[in-house]
């Protein structure tokens, strides 16, 4: 939050040598608003203040936005402060001042009036009047301690000191200040821009203007300051990006052409936070679910541009790729370039990413405009316009280089205040994808903005615009408009804006998203990402030759997506892509492979792609790369047609050949990671599931100990072999219930007993595999006991438990929900009886309780119910303090007596646990529970 301003001062700033501030600063003698000034020169002080806030043409005329910004913020304190004395005027103190006789020590006490604080465009005016309340209330709150620390309260009678509690403590003169500073504020915002631009309180434009209203907006503000010769070539440069094409890519199909950036830029919607502590994690979803998503992106940025925060702390604006990020850059320079602003974007892929932001700026500038500029003197020249850079990519510097950049913020705070202090204010937007923000220090009081969306408003309009700009291509090649309704099937990818884009360009070919109605989700994103691939290989090959290699690049990209995936994330390396290749021997398939020969080192930049997000760096003059996939549904995808074309491939093999079959590739692939991360990739797998696969994965699951482990030298990460064997265990069972639901008995060894087998896998993959990847597998196979073996189906997506919650706040039935589920998914028949004995009471608890008090019973049985290999006396001492919580219950007993553990407590306890036990109402169910697992 930008610092407010004290009254004495930004009377002092606005007034400047008018004579009347002037008999006011003699009248506050040593510049300091003091008690008895409130009080007893209040009229002055609102004569002073209105007089100085109706000379609103004064004091917005200075050219110099650094003095323009302070002197409308200024403004804004005395507009607080005399609100309130205005306000103040109306309630009859019952004495004088003057009457009290103060002597001279006593009248030098002071009121210290706190800073004011200024509203701002990403909170609601209704917070800003919260924040002006709360300092009328300090106000009154320092009046009635002055007044006790003089004594007043002995100088009047007991009904006087009671209207002069109510008058500064008991609301009345707030609420009227806060009325009055409600009402002046709106007047003053319908005179001043900048005051409505703060408050949210401008008539926007329709969403189809884009971010032409943003230049409407600042219009209001022109200074008429012309650029110097040289940076009125930078801006003319900026401008003339809106006149190029939506998108910069070789997808187009002969004959079309692409709407320009001034033609199909649409305003997005958009979050805006504040970061106010260092818990904030801009980077996860749930963070921004209590924000409301907001339609007036001109006008925020009109309020933040024209606020002193936009030169203390940088402006970030996140989004997923695709979201349009980069081109929100280029179209809000273009539009600022117009007005009083220099912007100068700096497209973080393409300078040295070991340089400083000065440096960073200046190679951007070369690069733009060639010229070789140095920033202190585009800082001067610029005279009174404020520069605006964009650093365009935070999150290209942190994949591409791999080198933390943890403080790059801060930096890029330390260098607006050294600008500042240098009089060379400077505002900073920053971008970045949204997954990565949680590696940033964000500087308190930053602003950040998350790019939400299009809604089917905004996708229904962009559809307008681009089939407008191709009716004539569309009537040449006999092709229907593309409408709402045939991209709402679409809906997870038409959101993103250069992912609608994409669709777009796939319907111009024969309306094939016209006629993909009916097919199933595979069977669409084999067509698309099909399509985009040939289309990419026909600029180089001859068209007879692209059938087949496309097979091949459709392999690369899907290694490109194991990258990601094996490594956890949603972006790998150049380099890590490579070694990958190397390591699992596609650079030259073997024979009977299925693959084509290899491409050249140049056609194998999975980048070239539409679908697929480049990001680049430069670290001592070599360009490092980073793939992403423009929606991470692409590489699971990718990820499930290669695990079944590898599984169609041994299937094959296994009947045509009698020997042992090679899964060698699939397990190599398989041994990283859990499918159960990524719920698309196994539904992608059931659409693509032929019958046959289920024998062939129950045969390798049933050899896998027998087995030698492939010659494959990949190691996305470092993991030992019992990690590796657990992982593609995991996986064999997921990939053969893809196929349909199945006994354990069908699929354990059978060297021992179904039960022991099956609950020694499950076991072994819950010390290997990581929280989430466990967590993953319980949810999606649903295991359940049947005498001596286990069914096993998988849970459909979108299924769910719905209990009550307890009362305790660090408590919720679906945790132990979670407990139960695991101890039926390990076969643990201790902790599957006390979860079916004490579930049905559990969640059927009324929260309001008083029984459960604060919920003590409920952390005991957790206590009691942990899976950790306690020592046996740190257990016995977890079971005596579970057994104090539930002495008054049944409950207490039947854990113990569940659990097995009678052994550990001493004789006369046990007896009387045993005693209590036989009394118990639910003992029945618990031993009907236990009889049916055994």
């Amino acid at each position: 939050m930008a610092r407010g301003y004290r009254y004495v001062d930004a009377v002092r700033l606005l007034g400047g040598q008018d004579p009347a501030v002037k008999a006011l600063d003699t009248l506050l003698g040593v510049g300091t608003l003091g008690v008895w000034d409130l009080i007893e020169a209040k009229n002055e002080l609102v004569k002073v203040g209105n007089d100085l806030l109706g000379r609103w043409r004064d004091w917005r005329s200075d050219k110099v936005w650094r003095s323009r910004t302070e002197r409308l913020e200024a403004a804004h304190a005395i507009l607080v402060v005399t609100a309130y004395l205005e306000a103040l005027e109306d309630f009859e103190l019952p004495f004088d001042l003057k009457d009290l006789r103060f002597g001279k020590d006593e009248q030098r006490v002071v009121l210290k009036m706190p800073e004011i604080p200024c509203p701002a465009p990403h909170r609601p005016f209704e917070r800003n009047i919260e924040q002006i309340d709360a300092t009328y209330g300090r106000i009154g709150a320092d009046m009635m301690d002055f007044l006790y620390e003089l004594d007043v309260r002995d100088r009047l009678r007991s009904h006087e000191w009671e209207t002069v509690y109510a008058t500064f403590l008991g609301g009345a003169l707030v609420d009227a200040a806060l009325r009055r500073y409600t009402d002046a504020y709106r007047r003053l915002a319908v005179d001043v821009p900048e005051f409505a631009f703060w408050a949210g309180q401008v008539d926007h434009q329709a969403t189809r203007e884009g971010l032409a209203e943003l230049r409407r907006l600042l219009g209001m503000l022109a200074s008429g300051a012309a650029l110097p010769a040289q940076l009125e070539t930078v801006s003319r440069l900026h401008r003339v990006a809106l006149n190029r094409p939506v998108a910069e890519t070789g997808h187009v199909p002969a004959g079309m052409e692409l709407p320009t950036l001034d033609q199909a830029y649409l305003a997005p919607r958009y979050k805006v936070a504040e970061m106010t502590t260092s818990w904030d994690d801009p980077s996860a979803e749930s963070w921004w679910d209590e924000i409301e998503v907001r339609e007036d992106l001109a006008g925020f940025l009109a309020g933040f541009l024209t606020g002193r925060g936009a030169t203390e702390r940088p402006l970030v604006v996140l989004g997923q790729p695709g979201a349009g990020k980069s081109v929100l850059t280029k179209v809000m320079a273009a539009r600022l370039s117009q007005e009083s602003f220099l912007p100068i974007r700096v497209p973080l892929r393409e300078v040295s990413a070991g340089a400083d932001i000065q440096q960073q700026i200046e190679q951007a500038i070369y690069q733009l405009s060639g010229e070789r500029l140095q920033w202190p003197d585009v800082a001067r020249a610029a005279g009174g316009v404020l520069p605006v850079v964009f650093l365009d990519g935070f999150d290209e510097l942190l994949q591409a280089t791999g080198v933390r950049q943890t403080d790059y913020l801060e930096k890029v705070a330390r260098f607006q205040q050294r600008e500042s202090d240098a009089g060379r204010a400077v505002a900073v937007i920053v971008t970045s994808r949204t997954a990565v923000a949680n590696r940033a220090s964000f500087p308190e009081g930053t602003c950040v903005v998350s790019l939400a969306p299009f809604d089917r408003p905004q996708i229904a309009h962009w559809l307008r615009i681009w089939n407008d700009a191709n009716a004539g291509y569309f009537r040449q090649h006999g092709l229907r408009r593309l409408t709402p309704d045939v991209v709402d099937r679409q809906a997870a990818l038409a959101g993103q804006p250069l992912l609608l884009l994409m669709l777009a360009l796939y319907d111009a070919d024969s309306n094939a998203l016209h006629s993909a109605a009916e097919l199933g989700e595979a069977e669409l994103y084999e067509r698309l990402v099909r399509r985009f691939v040939e289309r990419e290989l026909e600029k180089a090959h001859p068209r007879a030759e692209v059938a087949g290699l496309v097979e091949r690049e459709l392999v690369h990209l899907a290694c490109v997506a194991f990258s990601m995936f094996n490594r956890g994330r949603q972006w790998a390396t150049s380099a890590e892509f490579d070694q990958d290749l190397k390591a699992l021997k596609l650079e030259r398939p073997e024979a009977g492979a299925g693959f084509a020969a290899p491409l050249s080192s140049g056609d194998l930049a999975p980048g070239k792609f539409f679908f697929v997000h480049e990001a680049r760096a430069t670290r001592d003059k070599e360009v490092l790369h980073t793939y992403e996939f423009l929606h991470a549904t692409f590489g699971e995808f990718l990820i499930a047609r290669l695990v079944a074309a590898l599984l169609n491939e041994i299937v094959g093999a296994a009947d045509s050949v009698l020997r042992e079959v090679d899964d060698g590739l699939l397990r190599t692939l398989l041994s990283w990671a859990t499918l159960s991360t990524r719920r698309p990739v196994i539904a992608f797998l059931q659409e693509l599931a032929k019958p046959e696969w289920q024998p062939l994965i129950v045969r390798l699951f049933r050899r896998l100990e027998s087995r030698d482990e492939p010659p494959y030298r990949y190691r996305p990460w470092e993991a030992g072999p019992q990690r590796r064997f657990a992982y593609y265990s995991a996986n064999l069972v997921l990939l053969a219930l893809v196929c349909g639901d199945l006994r354990a008995g069908a699929l354990t060894p059978g060297h021992e007993p179904v039960i022991r087998e099956w609950r020694g896998y499950a076991l072994l993959w819950r010390s290997q595999c990581a929280p989430e990847e466990w967590a993953g597998l319980t949810v999606m196979i649903d295991a359940v006991p049947e005498l001596s073996d286990m069914a096993l189906h998988l849970v459909p997506e979108g299924i769910t438990f719905e209990v009550a919650p307890l009362p305790d706040p660090l408590l919720d039935a679906r945790g132990l929900l979670r407990l139960a589920t695991e101890a039926r998914f390990c076969y643990d028949a201790d902790q599957m009886a006390v979860f079916q004995a004490i579930w049905p009471f559990l969640s059927k608890i009324d929260q309001g309780e008083p029984a459960w008090g604060r919920g003590a019973p409920l952390r005991g049985l957790l206590e009691v119910l942990e899976l950790n290999p306690d020592s046996g006396q740190k257990r016995r001492e977890t079971y005596h303090r579970a057994i104090e919580d539930w002495r008054s219950s049944d409950f207490g007993p039947l854990i113990k007596a569940m659990l097995g553990d009678l052994a550990l407590i001493s004789g006369p306890e046990r007896d009387e646990l045993l005693a209590d036990l036989s009394k118990s109402d639910v003992m029945r169910s618990v031993a009907k529970a236990r009889d049916s697992l055994r």
